[in-house]
């Protein structure tokens, strides 16, 4: 198939049954939709998953993608996803009251929505649960760390100038990532994003243009009346129906499935893993309806599995599989140096300038401030729909923090694992930072309320850690002592991403990890 017809099919088809007929028309499939034994599983389709799906098809291996969460068609006609402004059942992943920054707390029917907010001790952590994972709800920002920051996080081990020319390339250009256009950034829905750089160069900060994934001719068609509303009034957070996101359903996905070596199956959530007498891994599934009953449960085999599960169900699958005794002997160190990214969010008021009539969802600026505010932090202009009409702009920051790290932990009572030890004053250092920058911001803007207001609950959008490249696998991803077995996902990353957004840095060191697997035949 073409380019322009697989990405074509993609927008308008169904994924899954591409995928049964890409392996059928390659003459690989039994055309047996039960099959139970795979040479490779990947549990997840985030950018860790969609990575391994993609390599591991084209080399020529049997693969099946395991997803829990719904695959969301692309509908320009009509919308798909909730929004602060329209609350659905189907935002929150099996949630009986709305949770998000700025959004009170409603009554929701519990559902299989495009987002799980899991309310641990200490830390909101939010994380996607639909085709494509994180994809489908981030605000489009792919950015790379600076060299200093990867170089503090990996000493000695990943070299960054190899990241820097090859993998961080090679990603960037699969998603098609871009800066903003200038007429983008000059119409009146991102009236909200001149002025939030206005204010900083006025503090005497420098901003610089950020690489998204949004679609830029979608937003162009918003802004023309000729497709719905979605990125442009600030609904994106849990989704843009519209295909106002170059998701990985776009993407990733779509290529590996057309390899013909590789299937699709949603709404199968893992729930097991333990060790296949004869060698490899059995994986237990259960497989849900599109309202979340459980239709059955059964279990699967396979000589490789790739765990991408996302930070948050990585870190509960392994730990529950090591104290349960499934996987007994898995390291030690898995469950730990989990972090929060440093994430925090800031509203800032300047009520007498005009922020636009909507504020749209891309982030089109960002600043690096390196000394000024204890720790390094980046700063982004951002938005919550919550607060689209009032006179205020959105700040999300990320701090790069080497000292705050929590661990997960199995409760044999309830038999869940939990975030164990996160406390407010493990985030108190990054919120200190970003209030301060924040305070300096408004005091160089004549006009600015000399209050800012911060999320009144810690939250990230950005867990990272628990099975930490370097300690728990090796520089690929392998698990020490498990042959065969793999993570590659966001829980690699040592707590931090080193000042960015994690998602080209989860990509980009599945890339990594994938092209060093396959060489090596294992």
């Amino acid at each position: 198939m073409s380019r322009r017809g697989l990405f074509g099919f993609a927008a308008g088809g169904s994924l899954a049954a591409f995928g049964e007929a890409a392996a059928a028309s390659g003459g690989r499939s039994d055309r047996d939709v039960r099959r139970g034994h795979f040479r490779a599983i990947v549990i997840g389709s985030g950018f860790g998953g969609s990575v391994a799906a993609l390599r591991l098809g084209q080399a020529g291996i049997d693969t099946l993608v395991l997803e829990r969460g719904r695959e969301w068609p692309v509908a320009p006609e009509r919308h798909l996803f909730g929004s602060a402004h329209g609350i659905t059942d189907t935002m929150f992943w099996r949630r009986r009251t709305t949770r998000w920054p700025a959004m009170l707390p409603l009554p929701v029917r519990p559902n299989l929505g495009v987002m799980e907010v899991s309310q641990e001790a200490g830390l909101d952590i939010a994380c996607a649960a639909a085709v494509g994972g994180g994809s489908v709800v981030y605000t489009g920002v792919t950015l790379a760390p600076p060299r200093r920051y990867f170089e503090s996080l990996y000493p000695g081990a990943l070299r960054y100038e190899a990241f820097r020319r090859q993998w961080f390339p090679k990603v960037r250009a699969m998603l098609g990532a871009t800066r903003m256009p200038d007429d983008v950034y000059r119409s009146a829905p991102f009236t909200h994003s001149r002025l939030w750089d206005r204010q900083l160069h006025r503090a005497g900060l420098r901003t610089f243009p950020l690489d998204s994934t949004f679609d830029w001719a979608t937003i162009r068609a918003e802004l023309d009346g000729a497709a719905p509303l979605s990125a442009t009034v600030g609904n994106s957070d849990f989704g843009c129906g519209n295909g106002a996101k170059k998701s990985l359903t776009r993407s990733y996905l779509p290529a590996a499935l057309a390899t013909g070596h590789v299937r699709l199956r949603p709404l199968h959530e893992v729930i097991s893993l333990r060790r296949r007498r004869r060698g490899g891994y059995l994986v237990g599934v259960r497989r849900l309806d599109a309202g979340g009953t459980v239709l059955e449960t059964l279990e699967l085999s396979c000589e490789m599995l790739f765990v991408a599960a996302g930070t948050l169900n990585t870190n509960r699958l392994l730990v529950a599989a090591r104290e349960r005794g499934d996987l007994p002997d898995l390291p030690a160190g898995i469950g730990t140096g989990f972090g929060d990214n440093g994430d925090q969010l800031n509203l800032r008021s300047q009520p007498l300038a005009f922020h636009g009539g909507s504020q749209g969802s891309p982030s089109a600026s960002a600043a690096f401030l390196h000394r000024e505010f204890g720790l390094p932090l980046l700063v982004e202009s951002w938005v919550l729909p919550t607060y689209s009409a009032l006179p205020a702009v959105i700040t999300f920051g990320m701090t790069v923090d080497h000292d705050h790290r929590g661990t997960f932990r199995y409760d044999r009572v309830s038999g869940r694992v939990h975030l164990a030890d996160w406390t407010a004053e493990k985030s108190a250092a990054a919120a200190r930072a970003l209030r301060s920058h924040s305070g300096r911001v408004a005091a160089a803007n004549p006009g600015t309320l000399p209050l800012t207001l911060s999320n009144p609950y810690t939250f990230t959008g950005h867990p990272v850690g628990g099975c930490v490249i370097g300690h728990c696998t090796d520089l690929h991803g392998r698990v020490r002592g498990h042959r065969g077995l793999y993570v590659v996902d966001g829980s690699l990353l040592p707590g931090n991403v080193g000042g960015a957004n994690p998602s080209l840095t989860i990509a980009a060191l599945a890339e990594h990890a994938l092209a060093g697997i396959i060489a090596a035949g294992g």
